[in-house]
C-alpha cells in the first residue's frame, strides 16, 4: 500500500481569521457584545416564561427549549473564537476539537428536532382544538424533547468518531473559526482504506439528518394546511394561520442557511464568503427566536412587562 504520510496531531491551528484580520481586538469586542445581547435576549425569554403561568403552553415550552439551546450553541463557538482572535495562537487541541464538533452537532440536530415538533404542536393546535392539552401536554413534551436529545447525542457521537477515526496526512490548520467537519475532513488522508467508507457514513448521516425532520415539517404543514382549509369562517382561517407565522419564520432561515452552508462542493469550505456567512448564521439564528416570538405576540410582551415591574 501507498505510503500515507500520516501526521501525528495533538492539536488543530485555525486561520480562518489569520493575516486578513488587522483590528483583532476590534473584532473581538464586536462578537462579545453580540454574544452577550443575545445571552441576555434569550435569558429574559427564559425568565418571562417561567414567571407568566399563562406561557405555560407546549408552545412556549418548546420555544423555552430553543431558547436554552441558542445559549448554548453560542457557547460552543464564541468563547473559543474569543481566545483565537485574542491569543497568540489560534489553536484548539484534538480532543477539545472532537468534543466541540461533537456539541455543535448534538445541538444543531436538536434545533431541527424541536422545530419539528413545534410543527406537529401546530397542527394538534389547530386539528385538534378540544383535545389539544391531553395530546400535547407536560409529560408529551418532555417525552419529545427527550428523544430529540437521545437521538441528537447518538448520532453526533458517530460523525464525530467516523471522522476522528481517519488518520491525517495534512498540515493540522483550520481554514475556519471552529472544528468544522468538512474542515477537518479535509485534513484526514483521503487514500486510506477506510476513507471512503468514512466520507460515505458521514454524507449519509447528514443527509438524514437534515433531511427526515424537513420532510416531517412537510408533511405537518400539508395537513395543517389542509385542517385550515377546513375552517369555514375567514377570520377563523387567518387566525390559524397566524399561529404558524412565527415557527414558518424560524424553519424558512433555519434550513435556508444550513442548506447553503453544508450542501455544497467541497471547494466551497475554502472561500473566504463561506466564512463570514457562517459567522453571520452563528448570530442571526441565536437572536431570531427571541425577536419572532416577541414581536406582535401580546401573551410575551405581557409576561415581558410584568416580569419588568416585578425586577423594577
Amino acid at each position: 500500500m501507498e505510503d500515507l504520510n500520516e501526521t501525528e496531531v495533538t492539536e488543530f491551528i485555525f486561520v480562518a481569521f489569520g493575516k486578513s484580520t488587522q483590528h483583532p481586538v476590534l473584532l473581538s469586542v464586536i462578537f462579545l457584545f453580540l454574544y452577550l445581547i443575545i445571552i441576555c435576549g434569550n435569558i429574559l425569554m427564559i425568565l418571562t416564561i417561567t414567571y407568566d403561568s399563562r406561557l405555560h403552553t407546549p408552545m412556549y415550552f418548546f420555544v423555552f427549549a430553543l431558547a436554552c439551546r441558542d445559549i448554548c450553541y453560542l457557547t460552543s463557538i464564541v468563547p473559543q473564537t474569543l481566545c483565537n482572535l485574542l491569543g497568540s495562537t489560534s489553536s484548539i487541541l484534538y480532543n477539545n476539537c472532537a468534543t466541540q464538533m461533537f456539541f455543535f452537532s448534538m445541538i444543531g440536530e436538536v434545533q431541527l428536532s424541536i422545530v419539528t415538533i413545534m410543527a406537529y404542536d401546530r397542527y394538534a393546535a389547530i386539528s385538534q382544538p378540544l383535545h389539544y392539552s391531553t395530546v400535547m401536554n407536560l409529560e408529551t413534551c418532555l417525552k419529545f424533547l427527550g428523544v430529540a436529545f437521545l437521538i441528537a447525542c447518538f448520532l453526533s457521537f458517530l460523525l464525530v468518531y467516523f471522522i476522528f477515526r481517519l488518520p491525517f496526512c495534512q498540515i493540522p490548520m483550520i481554514d475556519h473559526f471552529y472544528c468544522d467537519m468538512g474542515q477537518v475532513m479535509l485534513l484526514t488522508c483521503h487514500k486510506h482504506k477506510s476513507y471512503f467508507t468514512t466520507e460515505a457514513t458521514v454524507f449519509l448521516l447528514g443527509i438524514g439528518i437534515f433531511n427526515i425532520p424537513l420532510i416531517l415539517l412537510v408533511t405537518s404543514y400539508i395537513y395543517i394546511i389542509n385542517a385550515v382549509l377546513k375552517i369555514r369562517t375567514t377570520e377563523g382561517r387567518r387566525k390559524a394561520f397566524s399561529t404558524c407565522s412565527s415557527h414558518l419564520a424560524v424553519v424558512v432561515v433555519e434550513y435556508g442557511c444550513l442548506g447553503f452552508m453544508y450542501f455544497r462542493p467541497a471547494e466551497a469550505y475554502y472561500l473566504d464568503k463561506n466564512k463570514v456567512f457562517v459567522m453571520t448564521f452563528t448570530y442571526i439564528t441565536p437572536i431570531l427566536n427571541p425577536v419572532v416570538y416577541t414581536v406582535r405576540n401580546k401573551a410575551v410582551l405581557e409576561g415581558f412587562k410584568k416580569l419588568s415591574t416585578k425586577i423594577f
